[in-house]
């Protein structure tokens, strides 16, 4: 009789690899989150079973949690998730714009305002954090403007030709 399979495969996806010629397990996908997660054959499931119950739990409370919604652009409504990244890019933007200390987004008193005011699933941001927040915010504002003015300098000399005579001299046309 072979091995027994664990019931936790009902929640996970398993991908195999070939190695030399034989199909290994190397990775698992939950079929909640969609996270992957190492699924080796020695490994084993016990982490795999910790990490069923962790999810469930987190799908089973986002269920009975009354969702947020927001509108697009169109009218329409859909539901807000929370996003980290979105929330600590919008910090770098409310920094810039009202010249704020780097360090307000780890504050307490800033943490309370938002949890408490508008959305109790905020992670507050180190001042290292938004420095480099701030750094890639900036970055990728410059690259964005570069683009516009090669665009806008392109168009401007798209008919311009230069023309060398016979001594050398260059001349515009256009």
């Amino acid at each position: 009789m072979g091995k027994r399979k664990s019931a936790v495969w009902a929640d996970f996806e398993e991908i195999y690899e070939e190695v030399n010629g034989n199909k290994i397990q190397t990775t698992a996908i939950c079929r909640m989150c969609k996270a992957i997660l190492s699924a080796r054959s020695a490994a084993g499931t016990g982490h795999l079973i910790s990490y069923q119950k962790s999810c469930r739990k987190k799908v089973d409370h986002a269920a009975r949690v009354q969702s947020r919604l927001a509108f697009n652009a169109d009218g329409s409504v859909h539901n807000w998730n929370y996003n980290p990244t979105v929330a600590r890019s919008e910090l770098c933007r409310l920094i810039i714009r009202l010249d704020l200390p780097l360090g307000i987004g780890e504050t307490e008193a800033f943490e309370d305002y938002i949890v408490h005011a508008h959305n109790p699933r905020f992670v507050k941001s180190s001042r290292r954090t938004t420095t480099r927040d701030l750094g890639k915010l900036f970055n990728e504002r410059r690259e964005q403007h570069a683009a516009a003015d090669n665009k806008e300098l392109e168009e401007a000399f798209k008919n311009l030709y230069l023309d060398e005579d016979e001594g050398g001299a260059v001349a515009a046309s256009g």
